[in-house]
């Protein structure tokens, strides 16, 4: 077939250590699957049920499942795949009960990021890295802006952006000497 590509690419796969990056490309892996393969995600998901005559609740067989409930089935367990194919064995074994994809996510993220006071501590480090990050006298300005776009997208990832103004005021204040002439024509 002249001009078909039927490439599907695959995120990295997580072994604990790549997390901020796995975190990133599994999302747009699986919101390339469906947006509401991405949405189980987010929302989560759990099979449906029955209350019987006495008030009990059951899970509905699957046989009497109505469109709605197969489909959103059928995104979470999509979603599911993807996070299952895209972790090594020691993750996989966190998760390997998760019937949500959710619950997977969720696992994976506290297990890689922490609490949420562990994420602020994180945040913190990364905050103080950001503050006295320098250019070194022998390094390029692409190997200078590498390290500061690493801690801009580590932050991003605990969940508080850089924006792009303090980017490039960060980035004004820190060159060596040799760039003020530089540096005050951009100013």
């Amino acid at each position: 077939m002249e001009g078909s590509t039927n490439t599907v690419f695959r995120p990295p796969v997580l072994d604990g250590l790549n997390y901020a990056l796995w975190k990133v490309k599994m999302r747009v892996f699986i919101k390339s699957i469906d947006e509401r393969a991405w949405q189980r995600v987010l929302d989560g998901w759990s099979p449906p049920k029955l209350e019987d005559a006495d008030g009990d609740t059951r899970l509905k067989p699957e046989s009497t499942w109505t469109v709605d409930e197969v489909q959103s089935s059928n995104y979470n367990s999509k979603a599911l795949n993807a996070i299952f194919s895209s972790v090594d064995t020691r993750m996989f074994n966190l998760i390997t009960i998760c019937v949500c994809a959710k619950d997977a996510w969720e696992i994976l993220q506290k297990h890689c990021e922490g609490s949420a006071s562990v994420r602020k501590t994180r945040l913190r480090m990364v905050t103080s890295k950001f503050e006295s990050l320098r250019m070194e006298d022998k390094e390029s300005i692409l190997e200078y802006d590498c390290r500061l776009r690493q801690l801009s997208n580590e932050s991003h990832g605990l969940g508080d952006p850089i924006p792009n103004e303090r980017l490039v005021n960060k980035v004004l204040r820190s060159l060596p000497e040799r760039f003020n002439v530089k540096v005050c024509a951009i100013e």
